[in-house]
């Protein structure tokens, strides 16, 4: 009974740590999502809620390389500033080349 609990236990948290990445497919080719930002401000870029680049210079793009699936993009301004957060969920295909543009409002 007690082995029994235990494997129970286990494969709840098993699913409980994979269960955010059931829609990514591992890619060999991974596809390239491209963070261009046409502004004069310095966003934040956060994917999936994590933090890829504080401050991203004005007028400059940077790289994220992803597997298959649903990414959400963030840019996200300072509290004082004259653009507007932005944000997007980009579909990503193994191989495939996505943009994702910081435009001012």
């Amino acid at each position: 009974m007690n082995l029994k609990n235990t494997l129970l236990g286990m494969s709840a948290a098993l699913a409980a740590l994979t269960g955010c990445k059931e829609d990514v497919e591992l890619c060999d080719d991974k596809a390239m999502i491209w963070i261009v930002n046409n502004t004069v401000c310095t966003p934040d870029i956060e994917v999936n809620g994590d933090l890829v680049q504080a401050d991203i210079p004005a007028l400059d793009s940077i790289s994220y390389e992803a597997d298959a699936g649903a990414y959400d993009v963030d840019a996200k301004m300072a509290l004082i500033s004259a653009c507007e957060d932005h944000n997007e969920t980009i579909n990503t295909e193994c191989g495939g080349t996505y943009r994702f543009l910081v435009y001012p409002e």
